[in-house]
């Protein structure tokens, strides 16, 4: 199979982008031949008027359109597949595509096809004001991105892919994430035949390490360290359980350490490579998650459940689909610190009770999560459109 990859990268290197790396070197393991199409937000910067550039090409880009229909032309793809359109590719580019007669998978990363941010997700809190006609406007009143020019330009590029209907009568395949992220798609109008839930996964190799009880002695959490991750309720818990250290490894978001009181037992690791992650995880005795909006799928879960980790998450969105409550997890309130720190608690010197929850998760990873599962899901999808 012939397959052309379509993305606009983002400024900086993200889970997302791995993502698509990861899926590339899986097709082509598996045999398929691959081509890609990639743009970068990271070319506006270059440009004289980046910022004007990049609101109108969000609506039609005529000279993208022109360089992946030659593509397609001379390359003659099986199926397409879409990542992030963007701010330079555009969605105009879908009924270009489907006339010529080339199907479209796309993977739902995150809310974007019914959210201008993409996250359901403003002023620190969950928003769903923008799904239905019209309410795109609601980014502009709660200006969502900090900037009126922005969230300007975010909501009515919104309003226009919606009004032109170029996601739900161009697109064949959504590869959601989660089935929460599914039922957002079907509660706003897209057809349910075409949704189909496919986890990203974990392509690291699993070592089955040793399990040392006595050695894990943090509660471990990895990620951007900035408001939507819910680190103020970290840091609370923390407050209020002296006797257990927590570490917190990641990109602190600039400006944001000066608003923040760290108590005595948090450590702040910064930014890990690859084998100082490994050692973070497998001296972690639980993986926490404090997320205060709706992500799409985590990596960091699969990577935590990979050291026989048990999550502790919030009780919304697609956690309680990854971190199963009493399985390989458990579930919080959502922004409760007290609750946060009974269910740290309950487990806290239950060895017994954490092998269990880090067995399972371990065994679902394989299961679920990993590139084999990935791919047969994918398989599915792709033929169902082809």
């Amino acid at each position: 199979m012939k397959v052309l990859i379509i993305h606009n990268k983002y400024g900086k290197y993200s889970g997302e982008e791995a993502v698509v790396d990861a899926q590339i070197n899986l097709l082509e393991s598996k045999g398929h031949q691959v081509f890609t199409y990639f743009r970068s937000s990271e070319e506006l910067e270059g440009m004289p008027n980046g910022k004007i550039n990049a609101f109108f090409s969000a609506f039609y880009n005529s000279k993208v359109i022109k360089e992946i229909k030659n593509l397609i032309n001379v390359e003659k793809p099986d199926l397409v597949h879409i990542h992030n359109l963007y701010p330079i590719i555009s969605p105009a580019i879908l009924p270009e595509i489907k006339k010529m007669g080339i199907p479209i998978a796309m993977t739902i990363h995150n809310y974007r096809l019914l959210c201008p941010n993409g996250l359901f997700f403003t002023n620190e809190n969950i928003c769903e004001k923008c799904t239905g006609f019209g309410k795109e406007l609601n980014c502009i009143i709660n200006n969502c991105e900090g900037s009126v020019f922005k969230s300007t330009g975010y909501a009515f590029r919104n309003m226009w892919a919606r009004t032109k209907k170029y996601y739900i009568d161009h697109v064949d395949a959504y590869l959601c994430l989660t089935d929460f992220q599914k039922n957002k798609l079907i509660a706003n109008r897209f057809d349910e035949k075409k949704c189909f839930v496919i986890p990203n996964m974990y392509n690291n190799s699993v070592a089955d390490i040793r399990y040392n009880f006595n050695e894990r002695n943090y509660v471990a959490f990895a990620g951007r360290i900035s408001p939507e991750k819910g680190i103020p309720i970290l840091l609370e818990t923390a407050k209020n359980l002296p006797h257990i250290n927590f570490q917190i490894a990641g990109h602190m978001r600039e400006g944001y350490e000066k608003m923040l009181r760290i108590p005595d037992n948090v450590t702040l690791r910064g930014m890990l490579n690859a084998d100082e992650m490994k050692v973070f995880y497998s001296k972690a005795r639980l993986y926490l998650h404090t997320s205060i909006c709706y992500e799409g799928f985590p990596m960091v879960f699969p990577e935590a459940m990979a050291f026989r980790l048990p999550i502790i998450a919030p009780k919304m969105a697609g956690y309680p689909e990854i971190a199963e409550a009493g399985f390989n997890g458990l579930l919080f309130e959502p922004k409760s610190a007290d609750d946060l720190a009974k269910v740290i608690l309950s487990v806290w010197e239950d060895e017994k009770k954490l092998r269990f929850l880090g067995n399972n998760g371990f065994k679902k990873m394989k299961k679920k999560y990993s590139a084999d599962a990935y791919y047969k899901s994918l398989e599915l999808a792709y033929k169902s459109i082809l």
